[in-house]
């Protein structure tokens, strides 16, 4: 029996100690547990820090582009042509421009090293950038203190190539490692005024790091090659460009401004180098934008390098409000009476700026003659010495064949002498013979032409040293096309041209007019013809452009409501109607294209609404000149600015993907 109760006792003390064991491994294995979870938390910590502070990195890279993007967007240079192509060359690494056609590249750049530099003060490969975007514009994008040295630094460090500057960055007991920059390709040369930068965006790869834990971000460019656009723009994409928003000096002097009021309807870009006034309900359906320069202060006070008499703002019913006094906003202007509730609920002065308005835009310089386009004409068009009494444009039919006609007499020897010419879809000139005939021409060295091979070429501008007596569609004056549907084509002359017809389009992009609906909106007169290729443009580059209304003692065959399809520009004088304030009312003039003058010329007068004299305005801007399509060597701004292109296309805010390609690293 003790056998039997010593043998129970050992059974027990083996179970306790078996279950002790069991316990102590239990124990062992938990502590096990705790301790790897314990150890993969702080590693996916680890992790998660170092992908953070990847993707900080990409972040980064995102801003700068951006920041290139916004300073762009305000860049502009001083109307020194000298000056833009001596940087360029500098860009470039030359002391001058190699002489070069139109497409052409002047340079190629290294995309290793790209425009860096070690100089201290201003690198001259970026000093173009750094005339381009001043300091307040670095200010304005966050970077204080941005002296051109500063700026210059900034410039240096975005185009260094593929070598790149560290943009490495510290954040949370984590850091970030990245190598960025843009890679600069060539120079090329467009045209005489215009000029691209080509440079690659190339993808961004960032290593995070966290402990001992790593992470690798990749991500691609949205847009991997663009253009820094150097130009001086043309001014034909304007549906009104004023340089004194006055009829003449004499109003300008007696403060008698120039009104826009419910009538007024642009459906294009409206800029005035002065202040507008507005009473009613004017519609904007471009961007507007006005330098600020009040009556009397173009030239030494206000111009495109210098607006110290500046003052943006504009006259509403009269009264002129600044920008901080615009009510509700700068953006949504309007005028009431003190204490006129009605009037606050609907404003009686409140313009639409369907596109947005600028206050405090630059200004914008006409320019003075029209050598270039009279250069153009020497060397490739058609070249007219003195005063031209006549001069058709209409489209015929020669040998079956579809044509630009372009007839002119001029009278400098004392006899008359009258000169036709035409020209197909190929561009080259024939000449009607004394016999009839149709005959290639050849181009003397007088300018001249006579019959002879090969046919000359033509660039599409016509230049006549002093006035145009008349310019008319011949015999389309009535309902023909002054424009065959191929042509392209530039009038300029030194005096005035005096226009005597309608001139039409074959092929004309809009139609109608635009409309003031019955609860005050407009609709827009239809363009959705802008495949259309046939463009005007009418340049008096001293003198005016004058429509010669009937009953005015000069020949006219303009009669009520004419139809005028060009951009039509007086650099130096007025876009105006002889005799507009004498006569009956005449209808509207049906303009499509634009109008860029130096002073506002008069159409007509009115009483309130009532047309009184000559004519009203009815002007559909012409959108193609917005995308590219202008008449050949038409005037250009005298500034020159500084662009962000993929392609034809403007770029404001340049960005990466923001996908990522790989992630990847150890714990």
């Amino acid at each position: 029996m003790r056998t039997h109760e010593r043998t129970q006792g050992a059974t027990l003390i083996v179970s306790l100690l078996f279950v002790m064991l069991i316990l102590a491994v239990i124990m062992s294995v938990t502590a096990q547990v705790t301790l790897s979870a314990r150890r993969s938390s702080v590693d996916q910590d680890a992790i998660l820090r170092a992908q953070f502070a990847a993707e900080s990195g990409a972040a980064r890279v995102q801003a700068r582009l951006r920041v290139l993007g916004n300073l762009l967007s305000s860049a502009s240079l001083p109307p020194d042509g000298t000056q833009v192509l001596s940087d360029l060359a500098a860009l470039c690494g030359l002391g001058s421009l190699p002489v070069a056609a139109d497409g052409q590249t002047l340079c190629t750049l290294d995309p290793t090293a790209g425009l860096n530099s070690a100089v201290s003060g201003v690198n001259p490969r970026v000093a173009l950038l750094v005339n381009a975007v001043g300091q307040q514009a670095f200010e304005e994008a966050g970077i204080s203190g941005a002296t051109p040295a500063v700026r210059s630094r900034f410039w240096s460090d975005l185009f260094s190539g593929t070598q790149g500057v560290a943009l490495d960055g510290d954040q949370d007991a984590s850091s970030y490692a990245v190598t960025y920059g843009l890679r600069p390709l060539a120079v090329i040369r467009d045209s005489a005024t215009q000029y691209r930068v080509t440079f690659d965006v190339p993808d961004v790869t960032v290593t995070g790091r966290a402990g001992t834990a790593t992470r690798t971000v990749a991500v691609r460019a949205n847009l991997p090659t663009l253009n820094l656009l150097v130009s001086q723009p043309s001014l034909a994409p304007y549906a009104l460009l004023t340089n004194h928003h006055f009829n003449s000096p004499d109003s300008e002097t007696n403060g008698n401004r120039i009104t826009f009021t419910s009538r007024t309807l642009f459906s294009g870009p409206v800029h005035t180098n002065q202040q507008f006034m507005f009473q009613g309900k004017p519609w904007f359906g471009g961007a507007v934008t006005s330098a600020g320069c009040p009556g009397g202060t173009l030239g030494a006070q206000c111009n495109a390098t210098i607006r110290t008499a500046a003052q943006p703002g504009a006259y509403f019913a009269g009264t002129f409000r600044s920008v901080t006094d615009m009510t509700p906003s700068p953006a949504t202007p309007t005028e009431c009476a003190p204490g006129d509730a009605a009037c606050a609920a609907s404003p009686g002065v409140a313009p639409t700026f369907a596109q947005g308005v600028d206050w405090d835009s630059p200004v914008l310089p006409l320019p003075t003659n029209s050598s270039d386009q009279q250069a153009a004409a020497q060397t490739g068009g058609i070249a007219v010495p003195g005063n031209v009494s006549s001069l058709s444009l209409y489209r015929d039919t020669v040998a079956g064949q579809d044509v630009q006609r372009v007839t002119f007499t001029t009278d400098a020897g004392g006899t008359p002498v009258t000169t036709q010419l035409a020209f197909g879809a190929d561009r080259r000139l024939r000449i009607l013979t004394p016999d009839g005939s149709w005959q290639d021409a050849t181009r003397n060295p007088d300018g001249t032409f006579t019959p002879g091979s090969p046919a000359a070429p033509f660039n599409g501008v016509i230049h006549v040293d002093g006035n145009v007596g008349s310019l008319n569609a011949g015999p389309n004056a009535t309902s023909g096309a002054a424009v065959a549907p191929f042509a392209g084509l530039t009038l300029a002359a030194a005096g005035d041209i005096d226009i005597t017809s309608d001139l039409r389009y074959a092929d004309p992009p809009c139609s109608g007019a635009h409309t003031r609906n019955g609860d005050g909106t407009v609709t827009p007169a239809p363009c959705t013809n802008l495949a259309a290729q046939n463009i005007l443009g009418i340049y008096a580059s001293q003198g005016n452009v004058n429509l010669i209304r009937p009953g005015n003692g000069k020949p006219t065959e303009l009669g009520n409501d004419p139809t005028i399809h060009a951009v039509l520009m007086a650099g130096q004088g007025a876009v105006q109607v002889d005799g507009y304030n004498t006569g009956s009312a005449l209808g509207s003039v049906n303009l499509i294209g634009g109008v860029i003058e130096n002073y506002y010329g008069a159409f007509g007068t009115v009483n309130g609404d009532t047309q009184q004299t000559g004519y009203s305005r009815n002007f559909v801007f012409d959108p193609r000149t917005l995308s590219g399509l202008r008449p050949p060597y038409f005037p250009t701004a005298q500034t020159w600015t500084v662009g962000l292109y993929d392609g034809p296309a403007p770029v404001t805010d340049p960005r990466l993907r923001g996908d990522t390609i790989s992630t990847a690293g150890n714990p």
